[in-house]
């Protein structure tokens, strides 16, 4: 019973803060691009770091891992780019909450397209979707946000494939707001979800300084919980903007 009450205590904000936090691959070169954040939820401080990094063949890889004393996710994203539309070819998912652990891999097949939802420790919830361009894995559609705000968007929207459907999500900017980060302050863009299903709110400030990295999001639960994780380093690669940001696309 424990280890399900602290489940259903880290999904939800696991979920909305989709915080990422990368494992290395040591076939890789430079990283395009780290960032580490820090937040609390509960009371419990949360770390997370994102990486961005372009393999040896080829391919781009966003790992992640987001963790505290009791829980910790990794997340690995392998995609490449089509006439400047991401394209994933494989996203595999570790979850650890104390005793509970899950294993989930989702396979895109693009010609025949499909995409297959794999789960190691329940073979019974396999599934398959259909797929087209534009449909991102769960890790994928952050930096499709980013690249929107850096391409001049004020409506986003991005399609990602979960567990049991594929998924729209609706964002929309709403100003600009200096943002203290350390000891230095940023102008930042602020986008907020258009939450059509619940009374959920989640907002995103997007810093242009900082190669539209997302240095904060923020999560209210319909009870008025809220959580939130700020970005506290940043380091990237010149050639970040030419190969994330060049020439985006949406279907």
């Amino acid at each position: 019973m424990k280890s399900a009450a602290m489940q259903n205590l880290f999904f939800p904000v696991l979920v909305a803060l989709t915080t990422i936090l990368v494992s290395f691959c040591a076939h890789a070169g430079e990283p395009l691009f780290t960032a580490e954040y820090e937040g609390k939820y509960s009371g419990l401080t949360i770390t997370s770091t994102r990486q961005l990094e372009q393999l040896d063949n080829g391919k781009f890889q966003l790992n992640s891992v987001i963790k505290n004393s009791f829980a910790s996710i990794t997340e690995e994203s392998q995609f490449t780019f089509d006439d400047g539309i991401m394209v994933p070819q494989n996203y595999h998912y570790k979850r650890k909450i104390l005793a509970f652990k899950a294993d989930e891999n989702f396979r895109f097949d693009w010609p025949k397209a499909k995409v297959y939802y794999e789960r190691e420790d329940k073979p019974e919830k396999n599934r398959e979707f259909p797929l087209e361009l534009g449909v991102l894995d769960p890790a994928l559609y952050q930096l499709q946000v980013q690249r929107a705000v850096a391409a001049g968007d004020t409506k986003i929207d991005v399609t990602f494939v979960k567990s049991s459907k594929i998924k729209t999500l609706h964002f929309k900017k709403t100003g600009e707001e200096a943002l203290q980060l350390g000891d230095k302050s940023y102008q930042s863009i602020l986008v907020e979800r258009d939450n059509r299903d619940d009374d959920k709110e989640t907002r995103l400030w997007i810093v242009p300084d900082l190669n539209y990295q997302i240095a904060r999001v923020e999560h209210v639960e319909e009870n008025g919980d809220k959580h939130a994780i700020r970005l506290t380093s940043y380091k990237s690669s010149a050639n970040l903007s030419k190969v994330l940001y060049t020439a985006v696309k949406t279907p």
